[in-house]
């Protein structure tokens, strides 16, 4: 009996949304989110992101430190990308494609709304206003820095150490929900011999598995500062809807110091992170897999409020050039006798210290076409699936590493897509780059793998998709609010 590929992609795919997503009463899924898969993975070394364990300024070296700006550059190029709400979806869930082409960057996509936004401008007290600006300086902290290469003193704005605190037990948290995902998502699709295991792990462990994620929950109340950090947003958010207007200023300061260049690409860029930083060290990553014998018997209602049918093959083999050129998709129909896929799995949290995702959740500004703002339509209707300019931005990163593919017919079937494109051509089968290369910046990071004719080994990690936020309907002002409140 033989399997189509394209059945092992929809499980493969499956799994990891749910893993990702969560789906049950211990974890339920966000209803205002959807995943991005990249097609194929973006590969990444360890040394890629230094600057995010290390930072930019700490470089004992000029020439580290110029290495880490240019590693910063890419990743900031890389996720400086609006999620494509318009992409094909398939099975019913809240899944789109990420395209590194698109035309709009979120980075100017920001600063355009908030150079062109009318923002309400009732006077606050001076009480008011001090406490804006203590509790803004909670959660982000101004630093004066030298560079070690023109010794310019300038200002860099970043998280503060509270800041800092919300984002790593967030990011330990979402490590639990992710095991806990799995192991939940690997007992339901279980079937045959060889699915025992999973079945009695997640009959024997379950409640040790929810455990684990209360803890990590309450790691991050006590530890992560969380309440705390809700309700500062919360209290700025309350205030800044009666008047805007220094808020919106602190806001383009805050924006205009999160500039940084890079002296390779003297192109200015604002500094995006990644929590953990050491990803390619830390723990919290988990172990994924999938074979023939694997069925997929979850359901999708409780994490679905798009209905978009249609659907994405991701059974399909990909082929290109590089990154600019047009790709190519092989038929996956292709039968295998037997396939087994595994894989470690973890998500990083991404973190803009320039970007304030609260402003969107603000009703106490407006946008006017023809005022400056003059693109076709308003960052968001806040529809399902959602129309707009601006419509959600990337919260984390999905990184797979230790890739191996178990099966005869899957290596061959490789093996001729390689024969048939360039030597150098990057080739990719649903969200994995099996080999190849990336294009980030100036330097090229190639995906190497090495196969012994029935398994297929992919060294490295690379990412393979996002969690996107969306931001509802923006702008949204109170009804009450007339014209001639805004300035």
């Amino acid at each position: 009996m033989g399997y189509p590929l394209n059945d092992m992609g929809k499980a493969l795919t499956s799994q990891i949304y749910h893993t990702v997503m969560g789906g049950d009463d211990t974890v339920q899924p966000p209803k205002n989110t959807f995943f991005t898969w990249a097609m194929p993975g973006l590969p990444f070394t360890e040394a890629d992101l230094d600057f995010c364990a290390k930072g930019i300024y700490s470089a004992p070296t000029a020439e580290e430190m110029n290495t880490r700006l240019s590693h910063a550059f890419a990743l900031s190029m890389l996720l400086d990308f609006i999620p494509d709400a318009g992409a094909p979806y398939s099975n019913d869930r809240q899944e789109g494609m990420y395209k590194p082409d698109a035309e709009k960057r979120l980075s100017e996509m920001y600063r355009q709304i908030l150079r062109f936004s009318k923002v309400v401008s009732t006077e606050l007290t001076d009480k008011e206003k001090q406490k804006l600006e203590q509790l803004r300086g909670k959660l982000f902290v101004t630093k004066k820095v030298t560079d070690l290469v023109t010794d310019e003193v300038k200002e860099v704005i970043e998280e503060s150490p509270l800041l800092r605190a919300y984002n790593e037990k967030m990011a330990a948290y979402l490590a639990a929900t992710t095991e806990y995902n799995a192991k939940r998502a690997a007992a339901a699709g279980a079937t045959g011999p060889e699915g025992k295991a999973a079945v009695a792990d997640w009959s024997m462990n379950a409640q040790t598995y929810a455990l684990k994620v209360k803890a990590a929950a309450d790691a991050w109340t006590s530890g992560g500062y969380r309440n705390d950090v809700d309700e500062i947003n919360a209290f700025i958010n309350q205030t800044t809807e009666r008047s805007m207007v220094l808020w919106k200023q602190s806001l383009e300061e805050a924006y205009e110091k999160g500039v940084v260049t890079s002296t390779e690409v003297p192109i200015p860029f604002r500094y995006t992170t990644l929590v953990p930083g050491n990803i390619a060290t830390a723990g919290g990553w988990t172990n994924l897999g999938v074979s023939h014998l694997h069925q997929v018997s979850t359901t999708d209602e409780s994490s679905t409020s798009w209905n978009a049918g249609g659907g994405v093959n991701f059974g399909l083999f990909s082929a290109s050039g590089g990154v600019n050129s047009t790709k190519t998709e092989v038929d996956g129909s292709t039968e295998v006798e037997s396939f087994r896929l595994s894989f470690d799995l973890a998500q990083a949290v991404i973190v803009r210290p320039w970007f304030y995702p609260e402003w969107f959740a603000n009703r106490g500004w407006t946008l006017r076409k023809g005022e400056g703002w003059n693109f076709s339509d308003l960052p968001s209707d806040g529809g399902a699936p959602p129309k707009g300019e601006f419509i959600g931005y990337a919260t984390q990163a999905i990184f797979v590493r230790n890739v191996e593919i178990e099966s005869k017919e899957f290596v061959s079937k490789y093996h001729d897509v390689k024969s048939h494109v360039d030597a150098n051509a990057s080739v990719g089968w649903g969200p994995f780059r099996l080999s190849g290369g990336y294009a980030h910046d100036e330097h090229h990071n190639k995906t190497e793998s090495t196969d012994d004719g029935q398994t297929l080994k992919v060294g490295g990690m690379q990412i393979i998709g996002f969690v996107n936020h969306l931001i509802g309907k923006a702008p949204n002002p109170l009804e009450e609010l007339k014209d001639a409140d805004f300035v």
